[in-house]
């Protein structure tokens, strides 16, 4: 039943992504719930898929990496390969071309070994895409040959005529005009069994481009006329405006200057109207040549200013675009020196490890003692797990009788006065809304339970995703921009029961109060460890308040305060009016660990 669901949520990604991401959740929830570990690497495909249709990139990768473990675990070559080529998507729109061809080529390899045609056809079309933009030109007409003829063989001529379409547009940048022609007339011949209008239009306009470029200024007006008229048929008027511009140009290049304007013109306004600026800047570059070529001075020179702004303003986003593509390097740079910082520590550690093999002898002399100590330490250790345990079940106790105890008995007293006020329409109807509310309430708090008591959550990553996940969902509807930093910890790091549910409810309502009242544009969080101690530090940039003012401490900062105690830790608050909030736990080490 997972499976369904994550292959459902997959296929809702592109066109309804928000019932995608909550498909996905469920989906990955039930099979963790489970321990059904390929039902939730499906999940975890299916949610980084959804996040990238929806634009957040790193919660893509950080999903789908998920997926590539746990198929890798499993050693599920097929699913390995389709999470591959998903992952080299979007290291390829993150402009981590490196990583994408990397991913690529795991994908071509296993599906090389697993003989699959659709799968190899996919990673074909991949590559051939992602070669072209390294330049490696001759790569890159191999592997769309190789898709197109996959494409074939699978009856797909929809994505067979889209492929083709992009080979012969590479042709025309190699100066191979005579073979885009055979590719884009052979794409011409299959369609003639087709009823796709629109293919029919791409074809003709990538007709026209090669012929143009061939010189032959006929023949391309005549495939720009033919694609012209069916995008006005199928009513793609960016694609009209486009169209209309090419026509003009032909014909200016035939010197029917009547003809041209009419068409530049129609192609100018309706790329203002759509917002279109770099058709437009054609357009109006185009109209400026021809007031120029027929003598009128004031049409030109006026043109001529409108196409120089045109112009600045498309610097302009290029240099914005440009700028957000550095930073992109900038930012995959740094994560490839961190990797080689710990590929090094990984050989300090194995040269250590070496020198650590050369005591075994001298040990060996000391097994009688250590044999004592061992049993002593094991004692000791069962000690430790029976007092942690206890310690659980007090706990588990205090927060059934405080937090779920209080709620029912306020659902109690609302239900009891709902049946006295019965007449009283508008009176009942705001109980039954308490009693939702505390209804809410418990299955919250028994959520936080069940997962703070689940074995399988005691890592430190375990714990880092939970909080993500959360921060994802209540911020990005809200527009907040959120960083989470937990590079530095040792993920795999056990922490306790009791600290990871009250760490995540501080982390949880120190998010809730930010994004409700401080009317913050961006939240930051982190958690690292210093000398044993474990910290958490929660940001924002919103209006802030004063802490010394009592009528600003509510509920919630009492609660987080009260939680810290629990687990002995300290828990400062630090703000000032329109200076934003800064809230500091810090954990002792003897406290939060698993021993």
């Amino acid at each position: 039943m997972t499976l369904e669901m994550g292959s459902k949520a997959f296929a809702l990604a592109s066109h309804a992504s928000d019932s995608a991401l909550s498909l996905g959740r469920q989906a990955f929830e039930l099979s963790r719930e489970s321990d059904f570990l390929r039902g939730e690497a499906n999940a975890a495909n299916a949610l980084g898929w959804t996040w990238m249709h929806k634009g957040n990139l790193d919660s893509a990768v950080f999903y789908l990496l998920h997926a590539k473990n746990i198929f890798t675990q499993e050693k599920l070559e097929f699913d390995l390969a389709r999470v591959a080529i998903n992952l080299s998507e979007v290291y390829s729109k993150q402009s981590r071309f490196a990583e994408a061809l990397a991913s690529a080529l795991e994908a071509e390899r296993l599906s090389e070994q697993l003989g699959n045609i659709p799968l190899l056809t996919d990673t074909k079309r991949l590559l051939a895409i992602l070669y072209r933009e390294k330049g490696e030109y001759a790569k890159s007409v191999e592997n769309f040959q190789a898709a197109i003829k996959g494409f074939e063989e699978q009856k797909d001529t929809r994505r067979s005529i889209n492929t083709a379409i992009s080979l012969s547009i590479l042709l025309r940048k190699m100066d191979l005009p005579d073979s885009s022609l055979s590719v884009l007339n052979r794409c011409l011949r299959l369609l003639e069994q087709e009823e796709n209008l629109y293919q029919m239009a791409m074809v003709r306009e990538h007709l026209g481009e090669t012929y143009f470029m061939k010189g032959q200024v006929r023949a391309s007006l005549a495939e720009y006329e033919k694609a012209y008229a069916l995008f006005v048929k199928l009513g793609n008027m960016a694609d009209v405006a486009y169209e209309a511009m090419v026509v003009g140009k032909a014909y200016g290049s035939l010197g029917d200057f009547g003809k041209a304007e009419e068409f530049l013109l129609r192609s100018y306004h309706l790329s203002d109207s759509l917002g279109l600026r770099n058709y437009q800047f054609d357009a109006s570059s185009e109209l400026s040549q021809l007031y120029q070529q027929t003598q009128q001075w004031k049409k030109a020179t006026d043109q001529l200013q409108l196409t120089l702004q045109l112009k600045d303003t498309l610097a302009q986003n290029m240099q914005i675009q440009k700028m957000s593509e550095l930073t992109a390097q900038y930012e995959n740079e740094k994560k490839e020196q961190e990797i080689a910082l710990l590929r090094s520590n990984m050989e300090l550690e194995a040269i250590k490890s070496r020198r650590q093999r050369q005591l075994q002898y001298f040990l060996l002399a000391l097994i009688p003692v250590l044999v004592g100590f061992g049993y002593l330490i094991f004692n000791r250790a069962q000690l430790k797990q029976k007092l942690q345990e206890q310690t659980l079940r007090n706990q588990l106790s205090k927060d059934l009788h405080d937090d779920i105890g209080s709620t029912l008995s306020s659902i109690s007293i609302n239900s009891r006065i709902a049946l006295m006020k019965m007449e009283e329409k508008d009176f009942v109807v705001k109980q039954l809304e308490k009693i939702q509310q505390n209804s809410k309430a418990i299955l919250d708090n028994m959520s936080h339970i069940v997962w703070s008591i689940n074995p399988a959550n005691d890592s430190l990553d375990m714990m880092v995703f939970k909080m993500k996940d959360f921060a994802s969902e209540m911020l990005e509807p809200l527009g907040i921009n959120f960083q989470f930093d937990a590079e530095s910890l040792d993920l795999k790091a056990k922490i306790s029961p009791v600290v990871r549910k009250n760490l995540y409810l501080i982390f949880k309502e120190s998010l809730n109060n930010a994004s409700k009242y401080s009317k913050a544009t961006e939240i930051t969080a982190k958690i690292t460890i210093q000398d044993g101690d474990l910290f958490l530090f929660v940001s924002d940039n919103g209006k802030g308040f004063s802490v010394e003012d009592e009528q600003h401490r509510g509920n919630g900062l009492k609660n987080m305060q009260g939680r810290a105690a629990q687990i002995k830790g300290t828990l400062t608050f630090e703000s000032l009016i329109g200076q934003g909030t800064h809230i500091r736990l810090k954990v002792p080490s003897p406290h939060w660990g698993i021993g």
